[in-house]
């Protein structure tokens, strides 16, 4: 997973936004790090659930923590720690602020933020104030739910749904195409918003499993490509929860 995504060694900081699936792809990715040997931090600009204990085995809490003092030994105890503010009344995990994500750096080979909010919708535009995405990023992968391929742009299927309307160009009785998906992470404010200059930008295509009998993923990429940006040079598909692996796909021509 880790090479579909071209993650390695230079890659320390990675961004995740976009709709529903960061968070499982957050942990996967996280597991593949320390199975390879790696320490892994694991932490959010917002705010997220608790980890189960399959998805993360310890949750360090800043305010029991401000100096990250035992972070580093939780990290060779565990190989994976995740990094909250505080538990918040909600029962989330509060935001980190960034500085303390570019200090983690300094214990962890790999630090991996979930810097975006959906709802639990597969595909979403940002609002003025997300993402929120740390200056230090050096890779931000965009997730799109492909389940939302040929529904209608309505709130069932669309988080955000007047800034993905704007920047798509669709309107309510229309269905939600390749090419739509292609005009949100092409537009500036659209779901690559806010990435740093130097980022890598990786649009994930998850759900495969769950795309129509007419679509397939290589004609749906094939339909993003040409209209998605010049810095989208690659782009991962396939499912997360499905028994299916995800697999890369590089700019035609």
């Amino acid at each position: 997973m880790l090479k579909c995504f071209g993650i390695d060694r230079k890659v320390a900081s990675i961004a995740i936004v976009g709709g529903g699936g960061k968070t499982s792809l957050m942990y996967a990715l996280a597991e593949r790090m320390v199975t390879k040997g790696k320490r892994v931090v694991t932490t959010t600009t917002t705010k997220i659930f608790p980890p189960a204990p399959d998805q993360s085995p310890c949750i360090v809490l800043l305010k029991d923590a401000p100096n990250l003092e035992d972070l580093d030994d939780k990290l060779s105890r565990f190989g994976q720690v995740t990094l909250g503010g505080s538990l918040l009344p909600s029962g989330k995990l509060d935001s980190v602020p960034e500085a303390v994500i570019r200090s983690c750096l300094e214990y962890a080979d790999h630090v991996i933020v979930e810097a975006d909010g959906a709802a639990g919708r597969p595909i979403k535009a940002p609002e003025e104030w997300e993402p929120v995405i740390p200056g230090s990023t050096d890779m931000v992968i965009a997730v799109v739910g492909l389940d939302c391929l040929g529904n209608p742009a309505d709130a069932q299927w669309v988080f955000r749904l007047e800034r993905f309307r704007s920047i798509t160009e669709l309107e309510n009785s229309q269905v939600i195409t390749p090419e739509a998906i292609a005009r949100l992470l092409a537009h500036p404010l659209g779901a690559f918003k806010g990435a740093p200059e130097k980022a890598v930008l990786v649009p994930f295509l998850n759900k495969a499993d769950l795309l129509e009998v007419q679509w397939n993923m290589t004609k749906v990429v094939n339909r993003i490509f040409p209209t998605a940006g010049e810095r989208i040079n690659r782009i991962v598909g396939g499912s997360l929860k499905a028994a299916m692996k995800v697999r890369p796909y590089s700019r035609p021509g």
